[in-house]
């Protein structure tokens, strides 16, 4: 530990005798623009936050309605087929009024599932989206196959034996539509739990950096102030007092600097001033 403050010691006052040596224009340009730094910083920081997050909530959105979509989806298929049972049971037309309704919204709504999967971000996923309401949607359609012959069937008042294999099939058909349906939402909720989870640490990360940028701003002010004071304060300190002491007669020793800015230069016209004022005073005598 010791070891430690030795080494920082040693280079803060090598970074000291750095900055001291450094023109008052370029130490005032430092002081300055390192603030901007941070604050152009904090600004990318803030852009490009504001932009994950659009895209973020943009996919959140998409996941929302998926989901939505996915159950609008699994409950026509189960109106269809009640629907369907009622006519079984039945043998009256009007029970297939629900079934023609589903059945007319179904491709409306797979054609809405593959609008938002397309619009998904990533080949990968989005193929395997695709591919799976393509299995789903060709369950459904064999679904709807079987439905209709189980409808000729009864209209045709044909025997209850190949009906009743016929329903059969249907039921299993149905079972799997349900899991296959019910595997496209587990994947889309958990995508869209990510997405939160990621937005959530969006605006963690945007949180740190203000604070960041904020302390930065803090220290920075900090050590411009004492680097100023030491650098700049001191040196005009030191020349007034030294002109105070020519105006006085009491020149003191002064030691000008070896920077070539504006008050170096003034330090060495007034100490060529104070030498021909004490040449001359040298001679009068």
């Amino acid at each position: 530990m010791e070891k430690l403050r030795i080494i920082l010691k040693w280079r803060w006052i090598r970074a000291l005798r750095i900055w001291n040596r450094l023109p008052i224009r370029a130490q005032g340009g430092i002081t300055v623009f390192i603030p901007i730094i941070a604050v152009l910083i904090s600004f990318g920081f803030a852009i490009y936050g504001n932009q994950s997050r659009a895209a973020i909530q943009e996919d959140i959105q998409r996941k929302f309605k998926a989901v939505r979509q996915y159950n609008d989806l699994l409950t026509f298929v189960i109106d269809a087929k009640r629907s369907e049972r009622g006519f079984v049971i039945t043998q009256r037309s009007e029970y297939l009024e629900p079934y023609k309704k589903a059945v007319d919204q179904i491709p409306e709504t797979i054609a809405q599932l593959n609008e938002l999967i397309e619009a998904e971000p990533g080949e990968k996923p989005r193929a395997e989206r695709i591919e799976g309401l393509a299995k789903i949607q060709e369950m459904i359609n064999r679904e709807l196959d079987y439905s209709k012959e189980s409808q000729k069937i009864i209209r045709a008042d044909a025997e209850n034996e190949w009906l009743n294999l016929q329903l059969q099939n249907e039921k299993s058909l149905i079972d799997e539509i349900r899991a296959a349906i019910g595997a496209m939402l587990d994947k889309e909720e958990t995508l869209l739990s990510e997405r939160i989870e990621e937005i959530n640490s969006i605006r963690k990360r945007d949180y740190i950096v203000i604070f960041v940028v904020l302390l930065v701003g803090v220290i920075v002010r900090v050590v411009s102030f004492y680097l100023f004071d030491r650098g700049i304060v001191r040196r005009v300190d030191r020349l007034s007092e030294y002109v105070v002491s020519v105006i006085d007669g009491k020149p003191a020793n002064f030691t000008v600097s070896k920077k070539t800015d504006v008050v170096g230069t003034l330090e060495q016209k007034i100490v060529e001033l104070a030498d021909q004022i004490e040449t001359e005073k040298a001679l009068r005598k």
